[in-house]
C-alpha cells in the first residue's frame, strides 16, 4: 500500500517542472489500460515483484497542482513490488520503469486511492469517475537481500551520527549561549528562559488552554516551524503533554503577555529521535515564544 499523508496544494511546484522538462507530448496507454508518459527512459533492467523501488513520488490533481509529494518530508520513499490489484494498476507502472526513469502515471482516481491507498474514499476535492496524476522517478531498485543490506548499513550510519550529536549538543549549545551574549542561568531541569519582555497577566496553569506565538529554530539558525509565519497562533492545554516537555515548563513560567526565548536541551525536546527533514537527533532547540492567553 503506497502510503499518503495530509493534503498540502502547491501549484505549479518545482516537482511539475522537474517531471515536465523533457517529456514526452502524448500519454500513451497499455493493453491493460494503464495510461502512462515517459519523461526519461534507461535501458537498465525493470523492476520485478519483490523488488523495492526507492522513489520520488508527486500526486497532481488537477494537472498542474500537486497536493502530496514525499519532497515535502526529506525523504525518499520505499515500496515493494507486487502483483497487480486490478488491470492497468501502479505495480504495473513500477514493472515498466528502470533505475533513473520517470513517468507520470494517469490512474482512476476510484481504484488508486480505495485499493492501492487502502482509503475508505476519494479526497473529497477529486470526483470519484476522474483521474489522479501520479509522478515517478526511480532512484534505486533492490533485490529483498540488497534492501536489507541496504538498510542495515543506513542503520548502522545513522547510530554512528546519533553517537557524534549526543557527544557534541553540550559544545554546541554553549557556543551558541556564548556567542549571543546569553548568561540566564538554566532551570533545575536545564531549560534556558531568556525574557525579553515580561507581561503584565498571571501565569498560566496547568490544564489551562494556552494560545501563544512561536517561532522554532536550530543553534545555527535553521528555521522549522513557525506560527507568526503562518499568521495563526497555537493552542495547547497546558500539562497534558500535548507538547514537548521544554514547553509544558517554560510557559509554565512566563506571564500572559511575556514575550520569550526558551533554549530547551534535546532531552526536554525529541531526544534521539529525528523528527522531520531538519530536526535530528540530540538537537537544542530554540523557540521564541509570545503567550497570548491562557484560559
Amino acid at each position: 500500500m503506497l502510503f499518503m499523508k495530509k493534503t498540502v496544494y502547491l501549484i505549479i511546484p518545482l516537482m511539475i517542472l522537474i517531471f515536465s522538462a523533457c517529456g514526452s507530448s502524448e500519454f500513451k496507454r497499455t493493453d491493460s489500460g494503464l495510461t502512462y508518459k515517459v519523461h526519461k527512459s534507461n535501458r537498465g533492467s525493470k523492476a520485478v515483484i519483490d523488488n523495492i523501488v526507492k522513489i520520488d513520488i508527486a500526486y497532481r490533481y488537477p494537472a498542474d497542482s500537486v497536493f502530496f509529494t514525499n519532497k515535502d518530508f526529506g525523504e525518499a520513499m520505499y515500496i515493494p513490488v507486487i502483483p497487480s490489484e486490478y488491470s492497468g494498476d501502479i505495480y504495473e507502472g513500477f514493472r515498466m520503469m528502470a533505475k533513473g526513469d520517470s513517468v507520470t502515471f494517469k490512474l482512476d482516481a476510484l481504484n488508486f486511492f480505495t485499493t492501492t491507498q487502502r482509503m475508505p474514499m476519494v479526497p473529497d476535492f477529486i470526483p470519484m469517475d476522474d483521474s489522479v496524476y501520479v509522478d515517478i522517478l526511480i532512484i534505486e531498485i533492490f533485490t529483498q537481500e540488497e534492501y536489507q543490506a541496504y538498510r542495515q548499513k543506513k542503520r548502522d550510519d545513522m547510530f554512528k551520527e546519533q553517537e557524534v550529536a549526543r557527544h557534541e549538543e553540550d559544545g554546541l549549545r554553549q557556543r551558541y549561549l556564548d556567542e549571543n551574549n546569553i548568561t540566564v542561568q538554566p532551570e533545575e531541569s536545564g531549560l534556558i528562559i531568556v525574557v525579553k519582555e515580561e507581561g503584565t497577566g498571571p501565569k498560566p496553569q496547568s490544564g489551562q488552554n494556552v494560545t501563544v506565538h512561536y517561532t522554532g529554530t536550530l543553534l545555527d539558525g535553521t528555521k522549522f516551524d513557525s506560527s507568526v509565519d503562518r499568521g495563526e497562533p497555537f493552542t495547547f492545554r497546558l500539562g497534558a503533554g500535548q507538547v514537548i516537555r521544554g514547553w509544558d515548563e517554560g510557559v509554565s513560567r512566563l506571564n500572559i503577555g511575556s514575550k520569550a526565548q526558551l533554549i530547551i536541551p534535546s532531552y526536554l525536546a525529541y531526544g534521539d529521535q529525528q523528527r522531520g527533514p531538519v530536526i535530528k537527533p540530540y538537537s537544542t532547540l530554540i523557540f521564541d515564544i509570545e503567550v497570548i492567553d491562557a484560559n
